[in-house]
């Protein structure tokens, strides 16, 4: 078990994850973390290095020589590979497109899976991704998956100006070998596309007093 409290928020991409898990983070008075932009960091990295995103065996050798640190930071997730800050780069295009294809390199998964559970040895959380209940924070009583109808999903992929198929990305990531995107058997099932943020927030807050979390 993590030292600090851990609420786990998995789900599907474009599927208002982050945005429900920034507010609930925000009401528990926790740390919010996205370890999709670690993921995107390492992305964006691996591209500007001029790697092919679908070469994993060059993926994993830069993965192997670089220093990445993940820590905490004034609340926030601070993040840097080989000394760089890649956060401010990480909604570009092209790291949409090739995100997926780093995130199912084994090597990057086990590097970051690793920072992010010592994250939790510094406060209290709430992080979300696409395999935190079942890999990262597998023995949290705490856990949400956020869903919504794929046509919602792509709507709003595409007002933030972003290209990525949603659908393409869920399948990517569902079947990659490692760490696949899926729903926690023990994860409360969240539908973004009926409700609001605020109203799956209450939700959330309601499960969680049943689940003995005092707050």
């Amino acid at each position: 078990m993590p030292i600090h409290p851990v609420v786990a928020v998995d789900g599907t991409a474009a599927s208002g994850k982050s945005t429900f898990s920034r507010s609930l983070a925000e009401r528990l008075g926790f740390v919010y973390v996205s370890t999709g932009e670690m993921y995107r960091g390492v992305t964006w990295c691996v591209q500007e290095r001029g790697i092919d995103p679908q070469d994993a065996a060059a993926v994993e050798a830069m993965i192997a020589a670089t220093p990445i640190e993940t820590t905490l930071r004034g609340g926030e997730l601070a993040f840097s590979v080989g000394g760089i800050d890649p956060l401010p780069h990480v909604r570009e295009a092209r790291v949409n497109d090739g995100v997926s294809l780093v995130a199912k390199v084994s090597a990057v998964r086990r590097v970051l899976v690793a920072q992010q559970q010592r994250l939790a040895e510094l406060a209290p959380l709430v992080m979300e991704g696409r395999d935190i209940g079942s890999v990262v924070f597998p023995a949290t009583p705490f856990k949400f998956y956020i869903d919504a109808d794929p046509a919602v999903r792509a709507q709003r992929r595409a007002a933030q100006g972003e290209r990525d198929s949603v659908l393409q990305r869920d399948v990517i990531d569902s079947q990659r070998k490692d760490s696949p995107l899926q729903c926690p058997p023990d994860a409360m099932r969240l539908d973004s596309g009926v409700y609001r943020v605020d109203e799956l927030v209450t939700q959330a807050l309601e499960h969680l007093r049943q689940r003995g979390f005092s707050f």
